[in-house]
């Protein structure tokens, strides 16, 4: 067991640090989405330079990655671990948001985590996912600042999972603590987002800009 969940991790780093962001800016854009905006390597900062298509482009293919490793080590437990599915699947994803934010093929230099926190939280417990997702909606819809709505959303997720799920196993604890992993890794690597919004300098949702 120790080693299936030495490989999924590994496995969904190196998938994880496969950032679309970089590679479509790179290849369509000849340029760096790092070098432009906000410097992040997200789909956000892929709209505000070069539109909402490719901002969509990116956060699905953000999305479809993390959900193959999870899914991908979701049916290795079932199959060999079942008990230990919530657990692996949440270790998976927790390593594909690593991925994600420090890819090994980029200089470690990547994107926030969201869109790979969100639907790792999918996979994780659906009702998770639901309450991220209005979260993050509700948030954003107010302040027009997709990185409040961010950094709320990655709040909600340990909180939902505490709120829907119980810590009397082993597993629970793991799939909880890395939740909350999760979470304070999104929130720290909004730390100047959040700066800014206490200043009044963040930048606001505009849809004259896409």
């Amino acid at each position: 067991m120790i080693f299936l969940f030495i490989l999924t991790a590994v496995l969904s780093y190196i998938i994880g640090s496969l950032n679309y962001s970089i590679i479509f800016s790179k290849i369509f854009m000849n340029t760096d989405v790092r070098s432009s905006g906000s410097g992040n390597a997200g789909s956000t900062n892929m709209m505000r330079n070069y539109g909402w298509k490719a901002g969509v482009i990116t956060l699905l293919t953000d999305f479809l990655k993390t959900f193959v490793v999870t899914f991908g080590t979701w049916i290795l437990f079932t199959i060999y671990y079942p008990v230990w599915v919530q657990p692996a699947v949440a270790v998976s994803g927790l390593f594909c948001v690593l991925g994600h934010c420090f890819p090994v093929f980029f200089s470690f230099k990547g994107g926030k985590g969201v869109a790979v926190g969100a639907i790792t939280s999918l996979l994780v417990d659906w009702r998770c996912f639901i309450v991220i997702v209005a979260s993050f909606l509700i948030f954003v819809a107010i302040s027009k600042h997709i990185s409040l709505g961010s950094v709320i959303g990655a709040i909600a997720f340990p909180a939902s999972f505490a709120f829907f799920n119980d810590f009397h196993t082993l597993q629970g604890s793991i799939s909880f603590t890395v939740t909350l992993i999760i979470c304070l890794l999104v929130v720290f690597l909004h730390r100047k987002n959040i700066v800014r919004i206490f200043k009044g300098t963040e930048s606001k949702l505009s849809f004259k800009k896409i």
